[in-house]
């Protein structure tokens, strides 16, 4: 009780003039960020509203429900996962009213976000059910990333893509936008899609046009090649981006070059 004494002579509203001299030579531009920790555990109402949101992460159901404060702010959750073991079942559950009595005692979301999406285990892949998150490495991962979502904004942590399943994964794939239904630019010269023959003339010609592209063309042919398709590599023989896996190698679909194989 004598450790718990000085802390409580601080109440809600106090005012600045007792703070130290010190600091009033502080910098007015300087920004103090404090989490505020409770000592007291903070209830949530006996009625409080919440959702309950199914999902099936990786062919297993996650059943997720939340309950909030009277300012809507998250205060609880509750985990439960179809047809599971009554251990991982226990664990999982036990470890919901972890996260809830840290949300209750002042722990910030944030905190959790950070330190449980990206975990990776057993059961993840696909998730079905979910309109924001496709894809989770976890069920943590997915359970953090929907409460960010919806609690905190980030909306950068929905639709993952199967990259992020490999533990050497370093970054996203590009977005294909609208540009990939328009055909393909003919990189094949006058002599047509038909002509494998070339002079050399005619093939620097072609070098000399298509080492003039920017390279945010190259890519953006390179990504609606991709969708069509093709590989995105260009044919060594007429430079079309239309080729296709033809076993271990590959075939231009224009000119019919190889890339090696018979």
């Amino acid at each position: 009780s004598k450790l718990s004494q000085p802390l409580s002579s601080w109440g809600e509203d106090f005012d600045e003039t007792e703070l130290p001299e010190a600091t009033s030579n502080m910098p007015q531009n300087l920004e103090k960020v404090v989490y505020r920790y409770l000592a007291r555990r903070r209830r949530l109402p006996h009625r409080r509203n919440g959702y309950t949101q199914k999902a099936i992460v990786g062919g297993h159901k996650v059943y997720l429900r939340t309950g909030e404060y009277d300012d809507e702010t998250l205060g609880e959750i509750f985990l439960d996962m179809h047809k599971e073991g009554a251990a991982f079942r226990s664990l999982m559950n036990n470890f919901a009213i972890c996260v809830s009595l840290g949300l209750q005692h002042g722990v910030p979301l944030e905190e959790f976000v950070e330190a449980f999406t990206f975990t990776r285990f057993e059961p993840n892949g696909i998730v079905s059910g979910n309109r924001s998150i496709k894809m989770a490495t976890s069920v943590l991962d997915y359970v953090f990333r929907e409460l960010a979502i919806n609690y905190l904004g980030r909306h950068d942590l929905a639709q993952v893509v199967d990259d992020d399943l490999s533990s050497s994964s370093l970054g996203s794939t590009p977005e294909i936008t609208e540009e990939a239904d328009q055909p393909l630019p003919d990189y094949t010269g006058s002599a047509g899609a038909g002509s494998r023959v070339s002079t050399g003339g005619h093939t620097q010609g072609d070098r000399t046009a298509s080492s003039t592209a920017t390279e945010s063309e190259v890519l953006s042919d390179q990504q609606m090649a991709k969708a069509k398709g093709y590989t995105g590599d260009p044919c060594p023989e007429c430079f079309a981006l239309t080729m296709v896996r033809n076993g271990t190698c590959q075939r231009c679909d224009s000119c019919g070059a190889t890339t090696g194989c018979s």
